[in-house]
């Protein structure tokens, strides 16, 4: 449409948030969720053991099973959620940044659905490629309903919080049962790089197939990122610590408390039935979204404090957690390339017959390199590839002007 004589031309879009615009508590997160995203992933490429609830090998060693809890009670169900909240948190963010900038809402929404639709072209290529376990299709989905969604009120996101509940709470309930016979695959490769590629594009069919389960479920807990979005929870946590503190101090107990009874079933400390291992599959997952939202909590709480005492300059380790965050994507995807060549049968193989201990051990290691990685890129001033990839597809190639200097890590 041409705009009216002595009118404003319509703004095509903001672009990608600069590092001296993001904020400190968002980016923390993300790194914090990946180290729990590869806790949680790496026992997906065990290979030769009979599997029980929440997929860990039924037949584990005593050091497996201090792994086994200590994961299941503070990470299995707990960093993905976050993860999720802080995909639709980051939706929030966007629509208030192309808004501030004048640009229209029907180019905002338009940008939105490009970023989606090439997030399941990635997600689409990391099933076939590196893992069937991935999760970037499932957003690049439902980032499309929420930029349909771009206009509706706090009201109908409050909604969507509880009415999809029950998709969610039918699929959690999943991680109570009985695994696989040890082939390591969820589709049954052959254990070659070939027969395993074939079993992931039949899981790639299946996980379209099964679009509105796994999407449903997610819904909640994007409508949660959107609420607190929204309220800019995370990017000004020194105007919400009621609400962070509140979310650290009844989240983490009752996700605590949740995850234990399926995680003394998973050890084998206590006998149940497939109905009640479902059902503490159910209450694993339902309290995990409080584990979710009490980190959350516990970190804008911290990161509310910095800035009460005049956010002094972060340290090494905080420097490191948001460089990950900060190319979460890169990160994400580099975890499943480092635990193909170091697991999968056709390559090094060392998830032959592995415990949890042990897997949980290289998890922990892909995740340092992961955050070592992410350190040299931010030293270098330089986004992830994955980050600047989807940001050209987005947003198109910046306008030329000279390069603006790498800006130090903002708490704001």
């Amino acid at each position: 449409m041409t705009p009216l004589p002595g009118s404003p031309a319509p703004v095509p879009s903001a672009g990608p948030t600069s590092a001296a615009e993001r904020s400190l508590a968002p980016d923390l997160l993300r790194g914090i969720a990946l180290l729990g995203i590869a806790l949680a992933n790496s026992v997906y490429f065990i290979v030769g053991r009979p599997t029980g609830p929440l997929g860990r090998p039924s037949d584990g060693t005593a050091l497996d099973h201090v792994a086994d809890a200590l994961v299941g009670t503070l990470v299995d169900n707990r960093a993905f959620p976050l993860f999720t909240m802080l995909f639709a948190y980051g939706f929030a963010v966007i629509l208030r940044r192309q808004a501030a900038a004048g640009v229209d809402g029907r180019r905002a929404q338009r940008l939105l659905l490009r970023r989606s639709l090439w997030l399941m072209v990635f997600g689409a290529l990391h099933v076939v490629l590196l893992f069937e376990g991935d999760i970037l299709l499932s957003y690049g989905i439902l980032g499309l309903a929420l930029a349909a969604m771009y206009r509706a009120s706090d009201r109908a996101f409050r909604v969507l919080v509880w009415a999809p509940a029950i998709v969610f709470l039918v699929v959690a309930g999943a991680d109570g049962l009985t695994g696989d016979d040890g082939s390591g695959s969820l589709f049954g490769g052959d254990g070659t790089f070939l027969g395993d590629l074939a079993s992931r594009a039949v899981a790639l069919a299946a996980l379209v197939v099964a679009t509105p389960v796994t999407v449903g479920a997610l819904v909640p807990l994007a409508a949660i990122g959107m609420l607190l979005g929204r309220r800019r929870v995370l990017e000004d946590p020194a105007a919400h610590v009621p609400l962070l503190r509140g979310l650290a101090l009844v989240g983490m107990p009752v996700s605590v408390l949740g995850a234990l009874p399926l995680v003394l079933a998973t050890v084998g400390a206590i006998d149940a039935d497939p109905v009640a291992l479902y059902l503490l599959g159910v209450l694993h997952g339902a309290t995990g979204v409080g584990g979710a939202l009490g980190l959350l909590g516990l970190v804008g709480w911290a990161v509310a404090a910095r800035v009460r005492r005049g956010d002094p300059a972060p340290g090494p380790v905080l420097r490191a957690l948001v460089a990950v965050g900060r190319r979460s994507m890169t990160c994400y995807l580099l975890q499943s390339a480092l635990f193909a060549i170091l697991l999968e049968p056709w390559s090094l193989g060392l998830g032959i017959g592995a415990g949890t201990a042990r897997i949980a051990l290289i998890a922990i290691g892909v995740w340092l390199v992961t955050v070592a990685v992410a350190v040299a890129l931010e030293r270098a001033g330089r986004a992830g590839p994955a980050e600047w990839a989807i940001r050209r597809l987005a947003y198109g190639r910046p306008a030329a002007g000279p390069a603006a200097p790498v800006q130090p890590v903002s708490a704001g």
